[in-house]
């Protein structure tokens, strides 16, 4: 066990902070990985009902693969639009000036009916080259908000870099860039290994909250095998408390957030250039008097 984890005995109580794990009866293998998250004191004192609330624990393969992937798809679809509408609306202006302007919505809805091929034909009056620069272009779009189920996330993800024109070292560098900080707030905490886990790197999926009773969650491996449950979750192990805490802080600070409406923020900037206004206003009116 590493320095990351506290040394208990099997005897002990269910404590924040404990790694839980379920197997996969069938195949033999995790099926899903948590940590309780409930205080210590709750627990002591019975104020969760006999009930542990856990966050799943993803390797780190898996998070890149599933919705980190996802989620830059979705940026790389808003990001790379806008150019391809432009060029796309300047063709058709071309051929067809009345016409109602491509959006990125409308451009999405065109593509999930109509191949990328298709499309720079309608809009150029000409069937493009297969080396066409926004054939490609319109091709890696297209990967980003496809919703065929037989491909991953993250296979679309690097096919639609490779049309972009996005060299392999800048996408080791972005898959890279997802564990380190900045960027705006993380809904995760990253976990450099697991007791008696195989493989390195995990991620705390901080938004992902489940609950387990009591009974369902056995000290060991070993106890729920005798108690003839090899599918219930046990314990593998006890974060120390440094971790444990930055773990509910993190988590703390991620749902006290609250955003506030565009509304009310465009009120306040309004509110605040007035401010500023008369400030200025008044200096101008006593240096002239």
């Amino acid at each position: 066990m590493t320095l990351f984890f506290t040394e208990i005995d099997d005897t002990e109580d269910v404590r924040q902070g404990d790694i839980i794990r379920k197997f996969n009866t069938e195949t033999g293998e995790t099926e899903r990985l948590g940590i309780v998250i409930t205080a210590d004191c709750d627990i002591a004192q019975k104020k969760a009902g006999e009930r542990y609330t856990w966050l799943e624990i993803l390797p780190m393969t898996a998070y890149v693969e599933g919705s980190w992937a996802q989620e830059q798809l979705r940026k790389l679809s808003e990001k790379r639009s806008t150019a391809i509408c432009d060029y796309l609306n300047s063709q058709i202006r071309k051929r067809r000036p009345g016409l109602t302007a491509l959006k990125h919505d409308s451009l999405i809805h065109w593509l999930r009916s109509k191949t990328a091929e298709e499309i720079l034909e309608s809009a150029t009056g000409e069937a493009p080259t297969a080396d066409n620069k926004h054939l490609r272009s319109l091709q890696g779009l297209a990967l980003t908000v496809n919703v065929d189920q037989t491909q991953s996330a993250f296979s679309r993800l690097k096919a639609a870099w490779i049309l972009f024109d996005i060299n392999e070292r800048s996408q080791q560098e972005s898959v890279r860039n997802a564990f380190k900080d900045g960027g705006g707030f993380q809904d995760y905490f990253v976990l450099p290994d697991l007791p008696r886990q195989p493989g390195l790197g995990f991620v705390v999926m901080l938004r992902s909250m489940w609950t387990i009773m009591a009974p369902d969650l056995y000290l060991t491996e070993q106890d729920a095998r005798i108690h003839d449950r090899p599918d219930a979750f046990h314990r593998l192990g006890r974060l120390n408390d440094s971790i444990r805490y930055s773990i509910t802080q993190k988590l703390a600070f991620l749902f006290s957030r609250i955003g506030m409406p565009t509304t009310f923020e465009s009120a306040c900037e309004a509110a605040a250039e007035l401010t500023v206004e008369e400030l200025f206003k008044k200096n101008m009116q006593g240096a002239l008097s």
